[in-house]
């Protein structure tokens, strides 16, 4: 809630997901982001869901990003894990490229179009004759924590039942906890 936000102790919580278009229709949410990057800094993991255009204007990140229209249409489009070893293909459930199948509507929109070096893109994917697309799905520590954009279309996949949107969503979900595991794929 809009007090939760402003008062609460949110180290109660692993990971806060923010919805798509949350930045557009919650100023509550634009006027304690500073809140939030400070839970991530601490060890918290902040999931942002895509934002729009109409955001402009609004620091949602911790590094600079220039938000596009870039999408992928065709549901089919193939999806490139960039960085096999990251604890969000590995922990808790295992993610390869072959479990992209199923996907309902399109991949995803408002892709990043630049990100600040510090975030790695973690898919690629692309409408056939289009240029690759890379910041659909980007990490960047933070702190302590971790902070996640992602322009994947989790908005529809979940309600459809598309096992590995819970399956990485769930991942995504895990990886403060994931961060905490002595492996060395953790990153």
């Amino acid at each position: 809630s809009a007090e939760d936000l402003a008062a609460a102790d949110l180290s109660r919580y692993d990971t806060i997901m923010v919805g798509a278009r949350a930045y557009e229709f919650r100023p509550d949410l634009v006027a304690n982001q500073q809140r939030l990057m400070d839970y991530a800094r601490a060890g918290g993991a902040v999931i942002v869901q895509y934002q729009t255009l109409a955001s402009k204007g609004v620091t949602f990140t911790p590094y600079p990003v220039k938000l596009s229209r870039a999408r992928v249409v065709d549901e089919t489009a193939p999806v490139t894990i960039l960085e096999p070893a990251h604890s969000i293909f590995r922990w808790p459930n295992r993610i390869t490229e072959k479990d992209f199948g199923g996907w309902v509507h399109e991949r995803g929109l408002y892709f990043l179009e630049h990100w600040d070096e510090r975030f790695t893109p973690q898919l690629e994917c692309h409408d056939a004759g289009e240029p690759p697309q890379r910041g659909g799905l980007v990490i960047a520590r933070y702190g302590k924590g971790h902070y996640v954009y992602t322009g994947y279309a989790w908005f529809r996949q979940l309600p459809a039942g598309v096992p590995v949107a819970f399956r990485l969503v769930t991942n995504l979900l895990s990886l403060p906890r994931a961060a905490k595991k002595p492996t060395k794929s953790n990153r």
